[in-house]
């Protein structure tokens, strides 16, 4: 069976919705809306509002983005122009560095030419010095016999004006002799009077005295016999 109240309850809906169809209806007709042209307009303003928005942050990024480029061109600019410097600066250095180098070179180059030179220079002049050292000596040499070759040959030419000489000095003991030979040599001898014409033997080889006399050598007080080679007068016989 069916519930009256059920039954009642159906019956009043329909009436119920009619009533709101039909206000509702009246509603929309006594109260004009937006047409479908308005809403679309409306929404199309509105989705060109919203793409003014999206353009104009597009172009901020853009604007952002072109900022950053043109300070990322001014940077590598700025580092291209500095390692350029450093690679010009660095290039004058080294050739710098490599003239100086060659420079050096050269000056060590010629400095041991120069020393090598030097060194060769004292080379010669020290040979030079004595050979002429040595020539010198030798021409001492050859003056001191050609003098004692003199006096010996004048004293040999007046024999009593050398003897009257010597005994006018004073006698004492004669240790120097005077050997004649390829060189002249002086040497020592035991103290004895010898006196001009006395014999002499020395190294086994028999001489003459010419003449006594001081020492040939500076600062030097004993007397001196001047030998030749021979005999003659009285002899006096010894050995250095």
């Amino acid at each position: 069976m069916t519930n009256p109240d059920h039954r009642h309850s159906a019956d009043r809906e329909p009436t119920s919705d009619a009533a709101d169809g039909l206000g509702g209806l009246v509603r929309r007709v006594f109260t004009p809306g937006p047409t479908p042209e308005e809403r679309l307009e409306k929404l199309l303003a509105e989705r060109r509002r919203e793409l003014d928005e999206h353009a104009a942050r597009f172009d901020a990024s853009i604007a952002d983005l072109e900022r950053r480029e043109e300070l990322l061109r001014d940077s590598r600019a700025a580092v291209e122009r500095m390692l350029r410097l450093g690679n010009s600066d660095l290039e004058a250095r080294e050739t710098e560095l490599t003239d100086f180098l060659r420079d050096f070179t050269d000056r060590e180059a010629r400095l041991a030419e120069a020393e090598a030179d030097l060194a060769r220079r004292r080379s010669e002049l020290g040979a030079v010095e004595l050979v002429r050292a040595a020539v010198e000596r030798r021409e001492r040499d050859v003056a001191a016999r050609e003098e004692r070759v003199a006096e010996l040959e004048s004293k040999v030419e007046h024999p009593d004006i050398v003897r009257t000489a010597e005994s006018s000095s004073l006698a004492r003991p004669i240790e120097l002799a005077v050997v004649p030979g390829a060189n002249y040599r002086l040497l020592e001898i035991d103290g004895r009077e010898l006196a001009r014409g006395d014999s002499l033997e020395l190294d086994g080889v028999e001489y003459v005295v010419v003449r006594t006399g001081p020492s040939p050598l500076p600062l030097d007080p004993r007397r001196c016999a001047y030998l030749i080679r021979g005999s003659g007068g009285s002899s006096s016989s010894g050995s250095s």
